[in-house]
């Protein structure tokens, strides 16, 4: 599956992924700047960036990580939520441009609708993106700001409805004004 991250497309798709697991770590840059030629800021940096519980949900403690890549490091944060039988997740990741995390995954994502589901092209507050849906109730958004960080929202058990909460509570311009 290929896709670029680049499309001003308002649809988007994305697959399945649960809880707080971060991929492993990979040696070859996320966009065309170099591999390292950024500092990762660190996890402390991302966790303000992780929303309250909207009204109905409850948030857990944030919990956040650094990696080391190369000669360099990628960090993230994330934060669970709750609602009865429901539950969410937001992971904010610092690559420092390395294909590490969710961009190792991106540019293989592409667009398709079945009667199970979708994975949609789509911008999130002027940023590219894929969405995923899975019957019964699974979804999901990838968000990629400035190359370099990765949002990743998902719902189980929810609706799109909460998807969108999620989505839309992220300060997309204040991680785009990290260095």
């Amino acid at each position: 599956m290929t896709a670029g991250c680049t499309s001003s497309s308002s649809d988007t798709d994305t697959p399945q992924a649960t809880g707080t697991t971060v991929p492993a770590a990979a040696s070859t840059t996320a966009s065309g700047a170099t591999a390292g030629s950024v500092t990762a800021v660190p996890y402390t940096a991302l966790i303000p960036f992780l929303p309250n519980a909207p009204a109905g949900w409850t948030a857990e403690e944030p919990v956040g990580a650094s990696w080391t890549v190369e000669d360099g490091q990628w960090t993230w944060a994330s934060r669970d939520y709750s609602k009865d039988d429901a539950w969410a997740t937001i992971i904010i990741q610092d690559s420092a441009h390395y294909d590490v995390g969710y961009w190792e995954s991106w540019d293989s994502f592409v667009s398709f609708e079945t009667t199970e589901g979708y994975y949609k092209q789509r911008t999130v507050s002027g940023h590219p993106s894929w969405e995923y849906y899975s019957k019964p109730d699974s979804y999901g958004t990838w968000i990629g700001v400035n190359e370099r960080f990765m949002v990743y929202v998902s719902v189980e058990g929810g609706a799109k409805q909460d998807l969108d909460a999620f989505v839309n509570a992220v300060n997309y311009g204040g991680i785009a004004n990290l260095k």
